[in-house]
């Protein structure tokens, strides 16, 4: 009976030990600091993405290719290049719990730091992305913010003192943007 315990109690420690270190811890960025400390705010399609190996063959890379419509801080035409860790080459994945997921001609705001090299990263690791989403009657758009999937946001001020978190909030893209750019 004891050593029964005792390997249900082993059981429901490394259970809860393994759960918390695959989850993926980020800190709290809101809309206005994301606007004062990103590079480059835009909006555009995701036009393509690939997956490679850095030159050291060390870690797996996703690049997505956007297609910028309209840039409302830096300087951004046509293309932006935006890198993250993970992805699948071959037949390798490597997953990291709350990255971002992007398809093809996906309309997004994104916030964006430069990185080494010139291309970028999205800000606030993953509260950066922004899909938009657009009235099928009068075509106006609406900034979608999914919940932060498999990431524990840190930080977070209580729901009623927030224009954005972590759960699913529609708001009109100019107004999330101005207020944002703190161009209210």
């Amino acid at each position: 009976m004891t050593r029964m315990l005792t390997a249900c109690f082993v059981s429901l420690w490394a259970a809860a030990f393994f759960s918390n270190a695959l989850a993926t811890q980020v800190e709290y960025v809101s809309p206005r600091q994301m606007g004062e400390e990103s590079a480059l705010v835009v909006r555009g399609r995701v036009g393509s993405v690939r997956s490679f190996w850095n030159e050291s063959h060390t870690k797996i890379l996703t690049e997505t290719v956007i297609q910028v419509d309209e840039t409302y801080k830096g300087g951004a035409e046509g293309t932006v290049r935006v890198l993250q860790l993970g992805g699948v080459v071959d037949h390798m994945r490597v997953h990291v719990h709350g990255a971002l997921i992007w398809h093809g001609g996906e309309e997004v705001l994104l916030f964006l730091d430069r990185m080494d090299g010139g291309d970028y990263r999205v800000a606030g690791f993953s509260q950066g992305k922004l899909d938009i989403e657009r009235d099928p009657v009068t075509g106006n758009a609406y900034i979608k913010r999914p919940a932060a999937e498999g990431a524990e946001v840190l930080g977070a001020p209580p729901a009623d003192e927030q224009v954005v978190v972590t759960g699913p909030v529609r708001m009109p893209l100019d107004e999330f943007v101005n207020q944002a750019l703190g161009r209210k």
